[in-house]
């Protein structure tokens, strides 16, 4: 039997093309996963920030992060002038609208805090806050204590 270590070269090449193929789908998968990983970042922002106190923008990091990961997707194919994959755009749209989501909750959040700071709506807002959870402890006591 013959010695796999001297290959045929258009073998060669042929493989070459295939694994930048598949590198170029696995940038796209990569992608996809961080926009959908950065849009469900993106929308528990505001309560995670409202519970914890802190504000990690993790739907920010992931968005841009699936952006970066769809370009590369394109700079890995074999051809230059190839289209981008599905997986790829599809990747930077929800990237892009797990940005907007996280500038969005950030924005409330900031004006969230300004309110509470402010003399006048503050305490408007802190006892709207006190009826809502006192409604919602009613409604847990009818729904927890079946007579």
């Amino acid at each position: 039997m013959m010695n796999d270590t001297y290959k045929n070269p258009q073998q060669t090449t042929g493989n070459r093309q295939k694994n930048n193929s598949t590198s170029t789908d696995r940038y796209a998968t990569c992608a996809l996963i961080a926009g959908i990983t950065g849009l469900i970042c993106s929308f528990f922002y505001l309560p995670v920030s409202l519970i914890s106190g802190t504000s990690s923008p993790t739907g920010l990091i992931c968005g841009v992060l699936g952006i970066i990961l769809a370009i590369m997707s394109r700079k890995a194919g074999v051809k230059p002038g190839q289209p981008m994959a599905t997986r790829a755009i599809i990747g930077i749209v929800l990237s892009i609208l797990s940005i907007v989501l996280t500038f969005f909750f950030f924005q409330m959040l900031v004006s969230y805090y300004e309110t509470l700071s402010d003399p006048i709506k503050g305490p408007q807002l802190n006892d709207l806050i006190n009826r809502v959870q006192e409604q919602l402890n009613q409604q847990l006591q009818l729904y927890g204590n079946p007579s």
